[in-house]
């Protein structure tokens, strides 16, 4: 267990190093004259945040002529990701992406490139089938523990929260709420009285966090497991006399919890980096130019509240937008 942490915390410094080269525009140096195709299951467009990880992973293609880059919305269904992965891989593919829309669903899709020995590069989500050549992603359980400890931080080591999740069965989903209650576990006076999901939405967060508020009154923290979503959580709160009496921890970077943060109407966020598809595509490139790489490559996540948000929030910026 120790040697694991070690090797994780080690990951986590090489992913912080691996972001500045990024944010200094070094290129890769992909062989001359040589022409790729990138083919990206991606999971669904069904959120803010994933329609902006698909948009910053565009911008970052343009630069690289050579890359084509073909891009599949599986609308959330793992069905539907199986079917675009075959059809990616039949169309002679250099190499996969994939950001599953489940943990287990998509399964077959990893053994299908293995088959076919086309590297796979798994993106933002976690399959629990291990086939694949690389994996890059926000490492969930770690956000959902961050967030905890800083919810016991606030509250002074008690209290009652709830849980606002994400779709049922992703692996975000599941590795947060892993996370929250491994912390948990540290915390006995804090008890975890509820957990719904709001499905990465806002309009769904909202129902969700009334129906929570509705069971327990006498709430003292939430935690979402988006930014997008504590928006949500926030406006019910707002609607049911709560706001300010609740304590709210969110897990994003949008500019517009930020700014929440900066008013004091939320209190704190663990940043989720949207770069990940970006870095993703990269790890890709980097493995097409030859470069043998580690097998998990986790994002760096920094915590901000009041004591830091100075150096984050835009506050004269638009509010969806991400600034890590």
């Amino acid at each position: 267990m120790r040697s694991r942490k070690i090797l994780l915390g080690l990951s986590c410094l090489v992913a912080a190093i691996m972001w500045t080269v990024v944010a200094s525009g070094q290129d890769i140096k992909l062989p001359a004259g040589k022409k790729f195709t990138i083919g990206w299951s991606n999971a669904s467009l069904g959120n803010p945040w994933r329609i902006a990880m698909v948009e910053m992973v565009k911008e970052e293609a343009k630069k690289y002529p050579s890359v084509n880059l073909l891009i599949t919305n599986a609308e959330d269904k793992a069905a539907k990701q199986i079917s675009d992965s075959e059809d990616l891989l039949a169309k002679g593919v250099d190499l996969l992406m994939l950001s599953p829309t489940t943990l287990h669903g998509v399964n077959p899709v990893v053994d299908k490139a293995a088959e076919k020995k086309v590297p796979l590069v798994v993106v933002q989500r976690e399959t629990s089938n291990k086939n694949y050549t690389v994996l890059v992603w926000n490492d969930d359980v770690a956000l959902g523990t961050s967030a905890f400890i800083e919810m016991a931080r606030i509250l002074g080591m008690e209290g009652k929260v709830a849980v606002v999740e994400g779709i049922a069965g992703a692996s975000s989903s599941l590795g947060r709420t892993q996370g929250i209650k491994s912390a948990a576990a540290n915390y006995p006076n804090i008890k975890l009285v509820a957990l719904q999901p709001g499905d990465y939405q806002e309009a769904k967060a909202i129902t969700a966090m009334e129906n929570m508020i509705q069971a327990n009154p006498d709430l003292n923290g939430v935690i979402s497991h988006s930014g997008t979503m504590a928006r949500g959580a926030l406006k019910a709160l707002r609607n049911a006399g709560k706001a300010g009496k609740v304590i709210v921890v969110s897990i994003g970077s949008e500019n517009h919890v930020l700014k929440e943060i900066k008013r004091g109407n939320m209190h704190s966020t663990v940043m989720e980096p949207t770069r990940v598809g970006v870095e993703g595509f990269r790890v890709g490139l980097r493995l097409l130019a030859g470069e043998k790489l580690p097998k998990l490559n986790p994002t760096y996540a920094p915590v901000v509240n009041l004591y830091n948000i100075d150096q984050w929030v835009k506050m004269d910026g638009p509010d969806d937008t991400w600034v890590w």
